[in-house]
């Protein structure tokens, strides 16, 4: 794809960056590392090249952390997406750990595919799924059609709104299943939460899916 104002040439590549940071809405280095299997200083170099064309940012938001790159308005019309006018601070850490458990997934499962929490909002809750109230972080779906919630929690919710999502995702029959990724010292309270709910799986991100 050739962008006359930029004068850039995109490949194939270039487009797939572009579409992974805006699944996301922003994503760090260490990020297009690991998915695209790129070394940092490639990395830099390419990621300069789409800064210069005007079709990514580059922001610091804590100065003891890693800049984040997110598209601009020009760069998002080249993916599916609206750009990110905005994000929650208080939700920073927790989209980062989402990456984590994406890339992890995509990992083990190199065949599936994926459906980002940005994706279910523009598809309008994605055939349904979500409408009635929670939307998950991610869906993974496999090749056989199975549908698997994805959930990040760093930080346990109240004991009766957790009870109340997950009595929504036993009303919904989208999903076979719905992992939870969270700290470790947070399993054993998920797993009594989710009691009698045998759908519900909980792993810890140290753990994996080993």
């Amino acid at each position: 794809m050739k962008l006359k104002e930029a004068h850039i040439q995109l490949t194939r590549r270039d487009m797939a960056i572009l579409d992974f940071i805006n699944d996301f809405g922003f994503c760090e280095m260490r990020h297009l590392e690991r998915r695209f299997g790129m070394k940092k200083p490639i990395g830099y170099r390419l990621m300069h090249r789409l800064i210069k064309a005007g079709l990514v940012m580059h922001e610091r938001i804590y100065h003891f952390e890693a800049g984040i790159y997110l598209l601009t308005p020009e760069g998002a019309k080249c993916t599916d997406l609206p750009s990110v006018s905005h994000f929650a601070i208080g939700r920073f850490a927790h989209q980062k750990a989402l990456i984590d458990t994406y890339l992890t997934l995509r990992e083990r499962y190199p065949d599936m595919d994926w459906l980002s929490e940005r994706q279910l909002k523009h598809e309008k809750f994605y055939d349904g799924i979500g409408k009635h109230g929670h939307l998950a972080d991610g869906v993974l779906i496999f090749s056989d059609g199975r549908k698997i919630a994805i959930e990040v929690e760093l930080n346990l919710k109240g004991k009766e709104r957790l009870k109340k999502i997950f009595k929504q995702y036993a009303a919904q029959f989208g999903f076979n299943e719905v992992w939870y990724f969270c700290p470790k010292e947070m399993v054993e309270k998920l797993k009594v939460l989710a009691k009698n709910m045998p759908f519900i799986k909980i792993y810890h991100f140290e753990e994996g899916l080993a």
